[in-house]
């Protein structure tokens, strides 16, 4: 299938390529400018001259994808390149002995946190570089693709078509291990997506024995604490009991001392008034004191009694307050154990499912690095019905040689549109001598990656610049004798459409009539040998319409 160069639509909104004499007149004035450009750069360093002019067809390659309609399209040149990285996966045999193993929730823990790593790491990976495809991202191959609607027949007898790079018997190839490429990232998607499936149904099940062992603990340690509260609640009242009839006891005790001293403070105090009285009498009062110190001596030991028995009570409540506190400390100790045990249960449950999502997170790593790498991989097969049945989309191009004391340089001229309208810094530019031409890159990818791109490949790529350079002397269209006539033609429709005046007109017809003399020139003193030995070079025939066209092969 051949593209169209410059198309523009009729009034009925059919496609038709500009005329050739037209897209002949446009290039040469580019061709031309950028030559005076470069001239008054680089003043008093030698002129250059246009060697060729030549309309050429670049070969992209279209080989079925999987999936009808899908086909894979290769730049046949080679100017672009596009690796693919493959992660390699971990080793997933003793996972799945892992997964099948009936083993605890902490020895789980201790595994899963022994595969994190293995995920959560780039292991490395492999590299598959193909050569020839064309972007997707900046979207060339997309501007590429929508041009492929402008199908026409080579307008230039001289058309050439630039060869591939290799037999195409190495793009099936490379296609086919895209292929493989593709199955190997499906397997693994598939392994990866089980074994997820699989481990989260081993967390999920973990989790609901922990949360099980979680509620049997709870209940152990309220029946556990309740027992433990019934036995130090016996023991308490056991302990009151107990020392309530020693308290009985002692507090008699002191209730008799208390009457004793109060008893003997009354006989001391009876005793002294009696003696008083027997003095003032001067009767005899011995039997009086004798009487006071018995008193006395009972008040002592009435008062030792009572001191004995509140130490003794004391050392009852001391015992009792002891027994007491452990019979609570008892019931706490159970409290406390259990509470323990539900706070360690818990801590683990949470470190359990903390591991189980790392582990399932760091599995959602490798699917998303190789969903992405699989994507990235798989957007080279597009979708394209209209391709059905082309093996070759030949995508017109137009280069220019021109060789200068700097060397040789080549300029590349991507399929054009016509402009819209002329703007003001148009109008202004040619106002002031300069030249605005109504044709310009379709897009503005053709423009800023497919001719950048080419031209940068073409003063790089030994192999890319010597085939260019001779095919564009090989399909040279200033070798024609009419050119003069066509470029006069072209030049002319520029200027009635109001796109050069009529001095640039002359001008530039004047250059390419010196050009055409200088070449006659230097072609009489040095003919110039194709690729073949035939004296002016090669012209290609055209491709036979609807023909499949071997990439290897000269069409």
């Amino acid at each position: 299938m051949t593209l169209g160069f410059a198309m523009v639509s009729d009034e009925t909104g059919a496609m038709h390529e500009l005329p050739e004499p037209t897209v002949l007149a446009t290039i040469f004035v580019s061709v031309e400018t950028d030559r005076r450009r470069l001239l008054n750069q680089l003043a008093g360093r030698g002129d250059e001259e246009i060697e060729a002019v030549a309309n050429l067809y670049w070969p992209l390659i279209v080989l079925p994808g999987p999936h009808p309609p899908e086909v894979a399209i290769f730049d046949g040149t080679g100017v672009w390149k596009r690796s693919f990285r493959y992660t390699l996966p971990p080793t997933l045999e003793h996972v799945q002995a892992l997964l099948e193993a009936a083993v605890p929730p902490t020895e789980y823990l201790a595994r899963i946190r022994q595969l994190t790593p293995q995920f959560a790491y780039d292991p490395g990976a492999e590299v598959f570089t193909v050569e020839g495809f064309l972007p997707v991202d900046p979207p060339l191959l997309f501007d590429v693709l929508s041009h492929s609607e402008f199908r026409s027949d080579p307008q230039s007898p001289h058309a050439g078509f630039l060869p591939a790079r290799h037999e195409v018997g190495w793009y099936v190839n490379t296609a086919r291990e895209m292929q493989r490429w593709l199955d190997r990232f499906d397997a693994d998607l598939g392994t990866l997506s089980a074994f997820r499936d699989k481990l989260r149904g081993v967390l999920t099940e973990g989790e609901r024995r922990l949360d099980e062992e979680y509620i049997r603990l709870q209940a152990e340690a309220q029946e556990r604490i309740r027992d433990a509260t019934a036995r130090s609640e016996a023991e308490i009242a056991e302990l009151h009991g107990r020392h309530r009839e020693e308290m009985r006891q002692h507090l008699s005790a002191m209730r008799g001392a208390q009457g004793a001293v109060v008893r003997g403070e009354a006989s001391v105090a009876t005793a002294d008034a009696l003696s008083f009285r027997a003095t003032h009498r001067r009767t005899q009062g011995e039997t009086h004191l004798a009487r006071r110190r018995q008193a006395e001596d009972q008040i002592r030991h009435a008062q030792r009694t009572t001191a004995e028995a509140q130490k003794e009570i004391e050392k009852i409540h001391a015992r009792e307050r002891a027994l007491l506190d452990q019979a609570i400390r008892r019931v706490a100790d159970v409290e406390q154990q259990y509470a323990r045990a539900l706070a360690d249960r818990e801590l683990f449950r949470d470190e359990f499912s903390a591991a189980g999502v790392d582990l399932l997170q760091a599995i959602d790593g490798q699917v998303a690095a190789r969903t992405t790498q699989k994507n990235l991989l798989a957007g080279y097969f597009i979708p394209v019905a209209n391709l059905a049945g082309v093996r070759v989309v030949w995508f017109p191009l137009w280069l220019a040689t021109l060789r200068g004391p700097r060397g040789v340089r080549q300029l590349v001229f991507p399929p054009m549109q016509v402009r819209a309208e002329k703007r003001l810094g148009q109008s202004l530019k040619q106002f002031l001598g300069g030249v605005v031409l109504p044709l310009e890159p379709r897009t503005a990818q053709f423009d800023k990656v497919l001719r950048a791109t080419m031209e940068e490949a073409l003063r790089k790529d030994p192999w890319l610049s010597t085939a260019t350079q001779e095919l564009t002397r090989a399909a040279d269209v200033l070798v024609d004798p009419d050119v003069l006539h066509r470029v006069k033609l072209g030049l002319r429709e520029l200027k009635q459409a109001g796109w050069i005046t009529p001095k640039q007109e002359q001008n530039f017809f004047e250059a390419s009539v010196a050009r055409s003399q200088r070449r006659a020139i230097v072609t009489a003193e040095t003919p110039y040998t194709g690729p073949t030995g035939a004296v002016g070079g090669t012209v290609p025939p055209r491709p036979e319409p609807d023909s499949a066209v071997h990439p290897s092969e000269p069409p």
